[in-house]
């Protein structure tokens, strides 16, 4: 019996190291393959926290924003593309008829 005893407990230490041996392995299998894991914190979400009614209220006046600057930029440009075509038109209307030619008569 005596040796019986013996070959389990060898048996059963053979056993708990190959155990061992193949947690090590999949551990770092694993370790390769996953993306590393960070401590994650709690959100405080106290009396500064906004509501979703308040982002759509936030988003909705950005637009806002966003449309009034694109309009005033709009008419800024029509108003300068006008002052610019009239200038042209004014200048070539000038050079056009009412420039003096030199005269060519020298006696």
């Amino acid at each position: 019996m005596n040796y019986n005893e013996e070959y389990q407990q060898l048996k059963r230490r053979e056993q708990e190291i190959r155990l061992r041996e193949l947690e090590l392995e999949i551990a770092r299998e694993t370790q390769e393959t996953d993306p590393p894991l960070y401590q994650t914190r709690k959100e405080n979400l106290g009396k500064k926290s906004i509501t979703p009614c308040w982002k759509k209220f936030l988003f909705m006046g950005k637009l806002f924003m966003v449309m009034v600057v694109v309009f005033v930029a709009t008419r800024i440009a029509y108003w300068l593309a006008l002052g610019i075509m009239i200038i042209s038109i004014t200048w070539a209307s000038y050079k056009l008829f009412l420039e003096r030619e030199p005269s060519n008569n020298k006696k």
